[in-house]
């Protein structure tokens, strides 16, 4: 099993409004995220492309108001499964957010793909900061 914590991150935003951002994020298309393509919503979360071939789906799984969100991922050629989980904190007025992702990665391919992973979930919290606190 493959573990990657993303850095936490300070947002200008309380832990509702940061809470609502992730989970209706997949209702309308994201923009401006380097390496994300063909972005399709779905009832419960969304299908897109990461660097043009490889092809997920989140659903939404868990969500606990103001303090947890998770999704289960699904990536289509190599099949991986995964669950990418967000926990929300109070900072006074604004709210600290953490990323972690636990994927089902043959231990092989751990080491290929864990740089690859860490780069895209660097530039996606970026991108939820910004938009969350531009919103």
């Amino acid at each position: 099993m493959l573990h990657i914590n993303s850095p936490e991150e300070t947002i200008s935003a309380s832990p509702e409004k940061v809470y609502q951002a992730l989970t209706r994020f997949f209702e309308r298309p994201l923009e401006g995220i380097p390496g994300l393509s063909n972005w399709e919503s779905l009832p419960d979360g969304c299908r897109f492309t990461v660097y043009d071939h490889v092809n997920c789906r989140l659903s939404l799984k868990e969500q606990l108001p103001c303090s947890h969100v998770a999704y289960d991922a699904e990536v289509e050629s190599p099949h991986v499964t995964a669950t990418a989980a967000f926990d929300i904190v109070p900072k006074g007025s604004e709210s600290s957010l953490q990323a972690k992702i636990e994927a089902d990665v043959p231990f092989l391919l751990q080491g290929m793909v864990k740089g690859v992973v860490n780069q895209f979930m660097g530039t996606a919290m970026q991108y939820l900061k910004k938009a969350i606190e531009n919103s």
